[in-house]
């Protein structure tokens, strides 16, 4: 963690200039194109994704919507643990992501809108798009490293974009390393997630979390008989005592400040005879950006580092 707010640091440093060209500037984006006049200055994210992206270039947002967050609408959101809080403590809390106040987002007169750019968010970008021009990412198509390249061309601090890049690669490349022993020998890692004690979930390559476990050199792996494509899909006993891997890895939510408890889960993996590490899964984490996917590299590196 101590890194992660070092590379934060010395990337707010850089305070960057506007990359060469005129206005008006069009980005493409996951949902269409957008036209921009000028630098925007009053930012509306509607997901901590897209905010993170505001953070890592010390941009302020205006407004702030969220599936993960409570908030009073028209009212600062409290009680923030998302990485990208730097961004949004003096933001209005305009409701949901998917069914934001169009009223407060009006009200606001964002020039920015930021959002989710998935299938499911179609509809929710054709209505804040007749408010302000809007750029929708899904990073399964467009790499947050894009985005996060685009934004620094728009508002003026690409320098900024580039050099949080370059120091997160650095970053990235130095756990990798520190891991390579391991990797060649013993690769095979399994991703669990626990959200009650009741069930438990295994992850695939279709879920963002395990791109993390790639990006250090290992290998995502899923109970025989299971697509690794998928996903998630829920586990049953039987196919929990199938595992074939060296190392498991369990995302236990944290809920009101305690983790999912030990439960019958456990005690069936500790038959496997492999490792079982838990990494605590903060219910406001993004499931992927600059900030989100640096923590959890740090994070998986120590917990599995001999």
């Amino acid at each position: 963690m101590k890194s992660l707010r070092r590379l934060l640091f010395t990337a707010l440093l850089t305070s960057g200039a506007l990359a060469a060209g005129t206005y008006p500037l069009i980005v493409k984006h996951s949902l269409g194109t957008a036209s921009f006049p000028e630098a925007p200055t009053r930012i509306v994210t509607l997901s901590e994704e897209q905010a993170e992206l505001l953070s890592v270039l010390s941009l302020k947002a205006v407004g702030f919507g969220s599936g993960r967050v409570q908030g009073r609408l028209g009212q600062p959101p409290q009680a923030l643990t998302t990485l990208a809080k730097s961004s949004l403590q003096n933001a209005v809390f305009v409701g949901s992501y998917n069914t934001p106040s169009l009223e407060l987002l009006a009200a606001l007169k964002p020039d920015l809108i930021l959002m989710d750019g998935g299938d499911d968010d179609q509809s929710t970008y054709r209505t804040v798009g007749k408010l302000a021009p809007t750029l929708a990412y899904d990073y399964d198509q467009i790499p947050w490293r894009t985005a996060l390249s685009d934004l620094g061309r728009l508002s003026g601090k690409t320098a900024q974009a580039q050099r949080y890049l370059k120091t997160y690669d650095a970053r990235i490349m130095t756990l990798k390393g520190q891991l390579s022993t391991l990797s060649k020998a013993a690769p095979q890692t399994t991703l669990l997630y626990m959200y009650e004690p009741q069930s438990v979930m295994v992850l695939g390559r279709g879920f963002s979390f395990s791109r993390n476990l790639t990006t250090l050199g290992l290998t995502l792996n899923t109970p025989e008989g299971i697509d690794p494509n998928i996903s998630f899909k829920q586990l049953s006993a039987e196919e929990l005592l199938k595992l074939k891997t060296d190392r498991i890895i369990i995302l236990r939510v944290r809920k009101d400040g305690k983790l999912v408890p030990r439960n019958a889960t456990d005690d069936m993996l500790k038959r496997l005879g492999k490792p079982v590490y838990t990494y605590p899964l903060d219910p406001q984490e993004a499931s992927s950006g600059p900030l989100t996917d640096l923590k959890r590299a740090e994070a998986l590196a120590k917990l599995i580092r001999p």
